[in-house]
């Protein structure tokens, strides 16, 4: 005889909990982190709204196009032209209110700090280039945080589990191909050229709704402290065509250039992007360790151009973070193309060491790097928590 087991009027994860693999409570609990929004993210964020994850930060910097309806489940024909982010958020609370969506619409480097990365439990990867990846990639190094990526073509797919010091991170998995195509995204250094159309991937719904479940499965056992039983390491590769699964050990470079690692963080109230400014970190610096230092921005900053067929030098009054248009590069007296200047650091002693740090485009809740001969310090806005969504605090 079977035994129908019905949970009581409003208990929406009664049997979710009846679960002996999953913990509810934990998962309910967590922070989740989700860097996507297309077919892959609309499926993710769909699981972990039926799981009941209590904040979710999604970003995105796109906007809803007419061919994604046919593998975005929350996406409509009327939704055409609004941001991905905002769309999935707003379909997200409508699946399940319980769930705090906070919804940025930007690149993944410039929209949130690395405090955001610090606090998620759980982060994914729902990218559809790599130059994103990489960037996702060197966050969770920086931080040791594990994160789970995913992508598709056709009826292929492959879900890969990032965890710092436990296998390869996504660089070390990059072919020479792969970091050649990065190369020629950028037509020349902090440059960013427009690439030719050249049509979509193929992908469809049934592949997005598997390996992004696959995804969200993996995430929940590093959650659960179940990194024995995961793919922690590996990356599991799926021929939809023949049903076919395996996994694969990629190795680890130890050479590798994003295998940075952040120490001890010394969080600061006090200290916001939109007002303060790098002189005065650089002189909490000098307090703490007795020497001078240096900010590190961890990216290149631009700050003027030079152009080499007429000698004009100019410095901008806002500085923007590289790659900048290309249009952007151009002499505005000749017509030339310049040179980028650029920064990637600061003593106190330039120009925009006054400037409040946003205006360098240092996002909220950022961990700045100050270094000297023999120190490094690690600092974090905590100043902007209180102004940033409860998904975050």
């Amino acid at each position: 005889m079977t035994i129908k087991i019905a949970p009581k009027a409003g208990q929406r994860y009664a049997s979710l909990a009846l679960s002996s693999d999953w913990r509810i409570e934990t998962l309910r609990a967590s922070r989740a982190l989700l860097v996507g929004a297309g077919a892959l993210g609309n499926e993710v964020a769909k699981n972990l709204a039926m799981i009941g994850v209590r904040h979710l930060t999604v970003i995105d910097m796109d906007g809803v196009e007419s061919s994604n309806l046919t593998r975005s489940v929350f996406f409509r024909e009327r939704d055409e032209g609004r941001p991905k982010a905002e769309v999935l958020a707003a379909g997200v609370r409508d699946l399940n209110p319980d769930v705090a969506v906070w919804p940025i619409v930007a690149p993944i480097p410039q929209a949130v700090g690395h405090g955001v990365v610090r606090r998620a439990d759980m982060i994914f990867g729902c990218l559809d280039n790599r130059l994103a990846r990489l960037d996702l990639n060197l966050m969770c190094h920086r931080l040791g945080k594990p994160w789970v990526d995913g992508s598709m073509e056709d009826l292929d797919g492959d879900v890969s589990v990032y965890v710092p010091g436990a296998g390869p991170c996504y660089r070390c998995t990059m072919t020479e191909m792969d970091l050649r195509i990065v190369k020629d995204r950028l037509g020349c250094k902090h440059v960013a050229l427009q690439a030719a159309a050249s049509g979509k991937v193929p992908t469809t719904s049934t592949m997005g709704s598997i390996i992004a479940a696959l995804q969200v499965q993996e995430a929940i056992k590093l959650r659960q402290g179940e990194a024995r039983g995961s793919l922690a390491g590996k990356r599991l590769v799926v021929n939809g065509r023949i049903n076919d699964f395996f996994a694969v050990s990629p190795e680890a470079k130890p050479d590798c250039l994003d295998h940075e690692t952040y120490g001890e963080i010394t969080e600061r109230p006090d200290w916001a992007a939109e007002r303060t400014t790098p002189r005065e970190v650089l002189r909490q610096f000098r307090a703490d360790a007795g020497q001078d230092g240096l900010l590190s921005l961890g990216f290149d900053l631009v700050v003027g151009i030079e152009c080499h067929a007429c000698g004009k030098r100019r410095h901008w009054p806002e500085p923007a973070r590289s790659p900048i248009r290309y249009s952007q590069s151009l002499c505005p007296d000749c017509g030339r193309e310049a040179s980028v200047l650029t920064i990637d650091s600061l003593t106190g002693g330039e120009p925009w060491a006054d400037l409040p740090l946003a205006r360098l485009t240092v996002p909220a809740l950022e961990i700045l790097k100050v270094v000297s001969l023999d120190q490094a310090r690690w600092y974090e806005l905590t100043g902007d928590l209180a102004a940033l969504p409860e998904t975050i605090r």
